[in-house]
């Protein structure tokens, strides 16, 4: 997305994009509110270091990064800069704005404008309602999509419909009242479990399982009462499938409509949220070239820019127990953690290697440092180096102390994630590494929940 590919770009995002999309007049499915988790999510900018490596790029994160974390990919062989302030400078990280706008109301604009000077353009993680000022408020050169065309092209709705137009393909119904989600949901029940999406729905949230009539009531109920305060009701409904894996496939989007496929990541998911991805294999690469799996993809892309979009998409994309292929479950027209994951996969090439990615869901109760657990990992031996290619390769700190301050006493425990990439040859390698690093956070006394 920049008007410059022979200068180094401005990579930086909020990974929680669709919100930020999100109408505020629709109508909403029950849901938990939890702030550390979205503290989390604030943070989880620093994992876009592995982006700036091919042209040594510039990351831009609301906290600057560890310098512990920093030093250490350098000395792997990383190449990146990065900020040395901080975007927000409140201490409290919530994510209640997207990165862009707070860049343009930062306390250190002077700082961010010399920064910003000399970049070939812009490489967001998403283009959102504030990119666009803010690339005119520092002058940065760009070439983004308009944002009602993003906007379109995250819409399950419109995936849904792209699925039926371009490709035949039917896997749900449309629904825009509370009414028709029960009398809808209550048909489907009879022969099958059932799921609800929210229009803009995001990994882990916005989806909604159902197996009863009895649980469909109660969620029509709670929509009817939105509609009645004037909210609007854009969900997807679909029979849940026999499904053995799930699988992304990366491409771009060039200005012009040329189309780049980047890579097929095959996931491993934890109920509907992202657990751990890895490059899918030459094999499975073959069965879905075989099943002209590719060149679906490339028709939902010439869709995508049809209507406006261009560059990074992530199409998610699920393998059936039967053996057939669903191409087009959602449209994440933004990048991901499959990006991320082919990022370090080009970074390891050079070592022969390949990566898993994934993260640990901790519980702490007192503060542990990411020096004090990289300490640890190297005395356990499990600690990715470039000469010795084997092991994990740590990918964010901020995302393991960020909810500490939350704390309301010394024995009070908070959230923390560790993301991580587990370079190994083989699958019984990496879960050897897993359990290490397990192993490694019960000796600092942190608790892991199972994904």
């Amino acid at each position: 997305m920049a008007s410059n590919d022979n200068k180094s770009k401005l990579h930086l995002g909020s990974f929680d994009s669709e919100r930020f999309w999100r109408a505020p007049t629709l109508s909403q499915l029950p849901s938990v509110v939890d702030a550390q988790a979205d503290a989390i999510v604030a943070v989880m900018d620093e994992l876009m270091f592995a982006a700036c490596h091919a042209e040594g790029g510039l990351l831009v994160t609301r906290r600057p990064m560890d310098k512990t974390h920093v030093d250490y990919l350098r000395e792997t062989g990383f190449r990146f800069s990065r900020n040395e302030k901080p975007v927000e400078t409140d201490e409290t990280i919530s994510g209640n704005d997207a990165i862009c706008g707070l860049l343009q109301a930062a306390a250190n604009r002077a700082y961010f404008s010399e920064l910003f000077s000399g970049l070939g353009g812009l490489s967001p993680y998403s283009v959102l309602p504030t990119t666009q000022p803010f690339c005119q408020h520092y002058g940065i050169a760009q070439k983004i999509p308009s944002i009602e065309a993003v906007r379109k092209a995250n819409s399950k709705l419109f995936s849904h419909a792209l699925e039926i137009e371009e490709l035949g393909e039917w896997h749900g119904e449309t629904i825009d009242s509370a009414a028709e989600l029960e009398k809808v949901g209550k048909h489907l029940l009879k022969n099958t479990t059932i799921l609800i999406k929210d229009d803009f729905g995001v990994s882990g949230k916005g989806n909604l399982l159902v197996d009863s009539p009895q649980l469909l009531e109660r969620i029509a109920r709670h929509i009817g009462k939105q509609e009645k305060n004037g909210k609007q009701t854009r969900f997807l409904l679909e029979p849940l499938l026999d499904k053995a894996l799930d699988f992304s496939c990366q491409l771009e989007i060039g200005p012009t409509g040329e189309v780049t496929i980047i890579s097929v990541q095959k996931m491993v998911n934890a109920g509907f949220a992202f657990a751990a991805i890895q490059t899918a294999g030459p094999m499975f690469m073959e069965g879905l070239d075989k099943a002209g799996y590719l060149d679906k993809m490339q028709t939902v892309a010439a869709g995508l820019y049809r209507e406006g979009y261009f560059g990074p998409v992530c199409i998610d994309s699920m393998l059936l127990k039967d053996g057939s292929i669903r191409s087009v479950v959602e449209i994440n027209a933004r990048q991901s953690m499959g990006f991320i994951n082919h990022h370090i996969d080009r970074f390891l090439e050079p070592f022969s290697a390949q990566g898993s990615l994934l993260f640990f869901s901790l519980g702490l109760t007192k503060p542990v440092s990411f020096d004090e657990i990289l300490h640890k990992m190297g005395e356990d031996a499990i600690l990715f180096r470039s000469d010795r290619p084997e092991g994990i390769l740590p990918l964010s700190a901020h995302t393991l102390s960020v909810n500490r301050k939350t704390q309301t006493s010394s024995d009070t425990p908070y959230k923390g994630r560790f993301y991580a990439s587990l370079v190994a040859t083989d699958s019984l390698a990496r879960l050897g590494l897993k359990e290490k690093m397990e192993q490694v956070f019960a000796k600092l006394g942190i608790r892991v929940f199972t994904q």
